[in-house]
């Protein structure tokens, strides 16, 4: 009775080190996740270990917020990461509202990947998703990424910019927005942007 209860239990254990051992092996091939959100005016964010080479398995993503009336402006002082065919392994992904702008690898462009080099990435609203990710390997220590954003505040008065002029006669941009005004003998409608003749 004792050695077939002492085999039940040692048999339980080897199951669960057995279990033990595949989630460690398999976290060690998953990806490690972090979120980070970003809502200052300006800022800098890098690859994990910046300078020295970065670690395989990394799932790392920034989450860039800046207030209503500005667009975000990134570009990268440093850029190293493996190169491959249409940045399939290690890359950078720039994202606006889900939408793919940027995939980038390696440390120049070629026919197949872009490195981002001096280029800056604007954003079209005022939210922007930076997301790094690495494979499992890496042939060379490629020293990864270092970023910087700032809001740039969005000329609603430039009308090359809009499908429709933001105003009908006169508009006046300020830090964070703008306002209409009319020529003399009109008023301001009450949706702030049409300009009616005031009558006598």
């Amino acid at each position: 009775m004792e050695t077939g209860g002492g085999l039940a239990t040692a048999k339980r254990k080897m199951q669960k080190s057995r279990r033990t051992w595949l989630l460690l092996w398999c976290s060690l091939l998953l990806p490690t996740a972090f979120e980070f959100q970003l809502n200052d005016k300006f800022g800098k964010f890098q690859s994990p270990g910046f300078p020295t080479a970065y670690g395989d398995n990394i799932y790392q993503t920034w989450n860039i917020s800046v207030p209503s009336g500005f667009v975000i402006k990134l570009y990268f002082s440093h850029f190293s990461l493996e190169p491959s065919y249409r940045c399939d392994y290690d890359h950078v992904k720039i994202l606006l509202e889900g939408q793919q702008l940027a995939k980038l690898c390696g440390e120049t462009s070629t026919d197949t990947e872009e490195a981002p080099g001096d280029k800056l990435f604007i954003s079209t609203g005022e939210n922007m998703t930076v997301i790094f990710r690495t494979d499992y390997s890496n042939e060379k220590n490629y020293t990864g990424f270092a970023a910087h954003y700032a809001a740039v505040d969005i000329d609603e008065c430039n009308r090359a910019a809009f499908e429709e002029p933001s105003c009908d006669h006169y508009c006046h941009n300020y830090l964070g927005g703008y306002y209409c005004s009319c020529k003399l003998g009109y008023y301001l409608d009450s949706d702030h942007r049409t300009c009616r003749i005031r009558k006598a």
